[in-house]
């Protein structure tokens, strides 16, 4: 597939030629970084909206222990009977929250931003 500068690319959030400390921390934070450019980029300017879909992300990976691209189905099912059963959460509030979890996966796994490509890579 072609590379393209897309607002939140891979190519463009990677420092390339860096040795990271510690890269799987440093590949999540790129690609919230990513995913905030490419919400902007289609008109989102709205920070009480980006904010907490960001911190919801970091709340999940803190849950799982796991990092966006070691998610699986169970974790996500395992998440959701925490907020019912644990924090008494709405059913609407869970709905959202996966929405978003759901917006953040599909951001990722969208072949034009290269996320995918980029984590075979490292």
């Amino acid at each position: 597939m072609r590379r393209v500068d897309l607002a939140g690319a891979a190519h463009l959030e990677l420092v390339s030629g860096v040795l990271q400390l510690r890269p799987q921390d440093a590949m999540v934070e790129a690609m919230l970084n990513g995913w905030r450019a490419q919400q902007t980029a289609r008109g989102l300017q709205d920070v009480a909206t980006m904010g907490p879909r960001e911190r919801l992300v970091r709340r999940f990976i803190e849950f799982t222990n796991e990092y966006p691209w070691n998610w699986t189905p169970s974790h996500m099912d395992e998440w959701t009977l925490s907020l019912t059963s644990e924090k008494h959460l709405a059913p609407s509030t869970i709905r959202n929250y996966q929405t978003d979890l759901r917006l953040f996966n599909e951001y990722l796994c969208d072949a034009r931003y290269g996320w995918a490509a980029a984590i075979k890579k490292r």
